[in-house]
């Protein structure tokens, strides 16, 4: 994991090229299960957007997880993902990506909590009203940043066996069954700000912390390659731009038994690659999104694990509510 600092991190190893071309992207939210039986809508929310720099394009991510007890938090998680790249594309038409500090980073969040609060006034209601987390990934052509605030994760390729690692761990408060909010007032406490100089990263992944159980290995902080890999592989032979032909199948996968058996929040996953295609033998070159074997014998061995996590308050200090 890349810790938090305030500065860039030292730069890593350079890796490959990016014979490949443009990014290929695909993302989709859906809502749990446990949605389905109160009538709640899905209140996770993700953003993308590619953005002009001094130094080349920009790809911007940003993922949202709304809190669950929070009557608008679909609004929040939302308004939370399209305002920070909107911060970001006005940095960025004055600075490269490689300009940014922690203190700029702090500034896009702060705007973000501004325009919450900003959202809440119009709509008759509080700020916490809107509660939701903030993951962001901005990768430009030789350099990267990543900010957080709450649980869900960030996860980039990486050269160890593995093949992935996260950039940061998931948020879950002073106790497990907690996260915090990018909404609440003294929310850049909790910022997590990672920057990496001189090393294209080609893959990387968000996911809000409906799978986390699914993509991490809480065994020893890593990630869970086999959950990435069959969809990393499918969407690098997809042309550049958006993956439509991907779609169906990854609201499938995550509305799927075998997610379902695992989680019953809201999933919310965005994937993107400027990797080159490997070849894949057989049906693996169909465009569908299936479940690795690997991947599905961790799914079947362990039971449901549920998280009641709080979804409420404006403190920065846990507070005790039902879950999302």
């Amino acid at each position: 994991m890349i810790a938090p600092t305030s500065e860039p991190a030292p730069a890593l190893p350079a890796g490959e090229p990016s014979p490949a071309g443009g990014w290929r992207l695909l993302r989709a939210s859906v809502a749990g299960t446990s949605h389905g039986k109160t009538g709640a809508p899905c209140q996770d929310a993700s953003d993308a957007a590619r953005l002009p720099s001094p130094e080349g394009e920009v790809l911007g991510l940003a993922c949202s997880d709304g809190a669950g007890s929070a009557r608008l938090s679909h609004e929040g998680a939302s308004l939370a993902c399209a305002a920070v790249l909107w911060e970001v594309r006005d940095f960025l038409e004055r600075r490269p990506l490689r300009a940014a500090t922690r203190d700029t980073v702090e500034g896009w969040f702060l705007s973000v909590h501004a325009a919450v609060a900003d959202r809440a006034l119009e709509l008759d209601a509080k700020p916490r009203d809107l509660a939701c987390t903030l993951l962001v990934a901005l990768i430009a052509p030789d350099a990267a940043v990543f900010a957080q605030i709450g649980d869900g994760a960030i996860v980039v390729d990486a050269p160890d066996p593995a093949g992935y690692a996260p950039i940061f761990w998931p948020q879950s408060g002073e106790y497990a069954n907690m996260t915090y909010f990018a909404t609440e007032p003294e929310a850049l406490r909790q910022l997590s700000a990672g920057f990496i100089r001189d090393r294209p990263i080609q893959e990387v992944a968000l996911f809000s912390d409906g799978l986390q159980q699914l993509a991490l290995r809480f065994e020893d902080r890593s990630v869970h390659a086999p959950f990435f890999r069959p969809m990393f592989a499918q969407l690098r032979r997809q042309p550049s731009g958006d993956a439509p032909a991907l779609d169906a199948g990854l609201r499938t996968f995550l509305n799927s038994s075998a997610v379902n058996s695992r989680t019953d929040d809201d999933k919310t996953l965005v994937l993107a690659t400027r990797r080159a295609p490997t070849p894949a033998p057989g049906a693996e070159a169909a465009a569908t999104l299936r479940i690795s074997d690997e991947a599905d014998h961790r799914f079947r061995r362990k039971p449901i694990t549920r998280f009641a996590r709080s979804r409420s308050g404006i403190s920065l200090k846990p507070i005790t509510a039902g879950r999302s």
